[in-house]
C-alpha cells in the first residue's frame, strides 16, 4: 500500500508540474509588449515609501533596468526613462548611478534620440555633477554628451551652440583634472581651448595635467605642445611689450623716434615688459 501511495503522489506531482509548465507557456505566449509607466508621481512615492525611500528607490532601479532591456528587445522608444530617473532621484538624490544611467539610457536608444531628448539627459547629468562635484566620471559624461551627442545634432545656426560648446569644454577640463575620461582627453581639451583662442588656459591646462597623465605617448605629445606654446607665449609677450613701449612713446614724446626714446624713457618701464616676455 505504501508503494502505491508513493507512486500516486509522484504521478500527481508530475501532473501538477506539467500543468504548471503548460500554464506558464500559455501565459508567456499571450503576453504583448506595452510601453506603460505605472508608477505614481515622485511626490506621491515619497509619502508611499513610509520612510523607506532608499529601499523603494532600489526596487524602482530593478524595474527600470528590466524596462530598459524590454525596450531594446522590442525596439521601443524608451520614452519613460526620465520618469524612472525622476522617481528614483526624488526618493534618493544621492543615488549616483541613476544620473549616469539616465545620461546613457536617455541618449542611446534603439530608435535614436532627438536633440530635445539628449538635452533632457544632459540636464540630469548637470544635476549629478552639481550633487557630486568631485566625481570626474560624471563630469566626463556631461561634457562628452554635450560635445559628442548634443552639439552634432543641433542646427548649425542654433544660438545655444557657443554656450553649450563652452560648457562641454568646462566639464571635460574638470574631468581631466579629476583623473577621469580617456587618456587623450587632455590633448582634446587643449585643442578646444586653442580653437577658442584661449592659449594661456591651454598652456596652464597642459602644465597642470603633465604630472597627472601616465600614458607615455600622451605625455610626449604634451611635451611637444608645451614647448610650442612657451615659444608662442614668449613671442606674444614680446609683441605686447613692444606695443606698450610704442604707446608710451606716443603719449610722452611723440616727436622722438623709437631708438632715441629708448634712451630718454624710464629704464624700469622700458625693461619691465621685456623681462615679462622672457
Amino acid at each position: 500500500m505504501r508503494a502505491v501511495a508513493v507512486v500516486a503522489v509522484l504521478a500527481l506531482a508530475g501532473g501538477i508540474w506539467s500543468l504548471r509548465t503548460r500554464a506558464m507557456e500559455h501565459y508567456l505566449a499571450t503576453q504583448t509588449y506595452e510601453d506603460i509607466y505605472y508608477l505614481p508621481p515622485p511626490d506621491w512615492l515619497q509619502v508611499m515609501s513610509l520612510g523607506y525611500r532608499r529601499a523603494l528607490a532600489d526596487l524602482i532601479w530593478l524595474r527600470a533596468l528590466i524596462y530598459f532591456g524590454d525596450e531594446f528587445e522590442n525596439r521601443g522608444a524608451v520614452k519613460h526613462v526620465f520618469n524612472y530617473g525622476d522617481s528614483m532621484l526624488a526618493l534618493d538624490p544621492d543615488f549616483r548611478r541613476v544620473y549616469r544611467w539616465v545620461g546613457v539610457a536617455g541618449v542611446y536608444t534603439p530608435t535614436g534620440s532627438p536633440p530635445e531628448t539628449i538635452a533632457r539627459a544632459v540636464d540630469v547629468l548637470r544635476r549629478g555633477v552639481e550633487r557630486f562635484p568631485g566625481d570626474g566620471q560624471l563630469a566626463w559624461d556631461a561634457g562628452a554628451t554635450i560635445s559628442y551627442e548634443l552639439l552634432p545634432n543641433l542646427p548649425k545656426d542654433d544660438p545655444s551652440r557657443a554656450r553649450l560648446e563652452a560648457e562641454g569644454n568646462e566639464y571635460m577640463l574638470a574631468a581631466a583634472r579629476l583623473g577621469a575620461g580617456p587618456p587623450w582627453l587632455v590633448l582634446t581639451n587643449a585643442t578646444s581651448l586653442r580653437k577658442l583662442g584661449e592659449t594661456d588656459r591651454e598652456l596652464r591646462h597642459l602644465e597642470e595635467m603633465y604630472a597627472i597623465v601616465r600614458d607615455p605617448r600622451v605625455k610626449a605629445r604634451i611635451e611637444i605642445r608645451l614647448s610650442q606654446l612657451r615659444d608662442e607665449a614668449y613671442a606674444e609677450a614680446f609683441r605686447r611689450a613692444n606695443e606698450e613701449f610704442e604707446q608710451r612713446r606716443r603719449e610722452e614724446f611723440p616727436y622722438l623716434p623709437p631708438t632715441l626714446y629708448f634712451f630718454v624713457a624710464d629704464p624700469v618701464d622700458v625693461t619691465r615688459g621685456l623681462e615679462d616676455a622672457s
